[in-house]
């Protein structure tokens, strides 16, 4: 004779609508469904102010990198670190540059007028060895790489890894910008132009 196996229901402590203090499968649906609306609605508003404000993206990606070089500079200040765990102090390192690049990047004459005329000799060599950061999607392909090193390198929940959190997201908008916008590949008219 067999014996009918019993639904096993996962049953999670929390408030629900009915005030029983317990949500069984189908309300943990609803919930996660209803916080992916919202979650996916929030992401959405955010998307559509910086479409209409693009630079904000690029101050935000200047702090970002401005906090990964200082990231990276405390790890390499910790010169133990290179007897005990060398690839960490190279991942620093590496840290410290991209993130300058970052910076250099993303300095605009309309929101700050000193350093980018300080740095405009910096940026213009840079636009012409590294082309792919004259584009959207090569900054973001940029601003990934330097999220995913930061996460990599930082340990388990430090401030390294919510860095590289906020780098990966930046880059995904970038890549998103790219494919949203009309002309795609190149940058608005504002941003440096190298004639050849």
């Amino acid at each position: 004779r067999r014996v009918p196996e019993p639904r096993i229901s996962r049953r999670v402590p929390a408030p629900d609508a009915s005030g029983s203090g317990i949500v069984d499968d189908q309300n943990l649906e609803a919930l996660a469904r209803s916080s992916w609306i919202t979650a996916r609605s929030y992401a959405m508003e955010l998307l559509a102010f910086i479409e209409e404000a693009p630079r904000l993206l690029s101050v935000m990606c200047l702090v970002g990198g401005a906090c990964l070089s200082f990231n990276g500079l405390l790890g390499a200040l910790d010169v133990f670190q290179v007897f005990d765990h060398a690839i960490y102090y190279v991942m620093n390192l590496y840290a410290i540059f991209f993130g300058m690049v970052t910076v250099v990047t993303e300095l605009h004459a309309d929101t700050t007028p000193e350093l980018h005329r300080t740095f405009f000799g910096v940026q213009k060599w840079m636009y012409q060895w590294a082309k792919g950061l004259t584009t959207l999607w090569g900054r973001g392909l940029f601003n990934i790489f330097q999220g995913a090193l930061a996460y990599v390198g930082s340990g388990t929940m430090g401030f390294g890894m919510l860095l590289g959190v906020y780098m990966i997201v930046m880059g995904v908008v970038y890549i998103y910008l790219h494919w949203r916008s009309p002309g795609g590949s190149t940058l608005q008219n504002d941003y440096i132009r190298i004639d050849s």
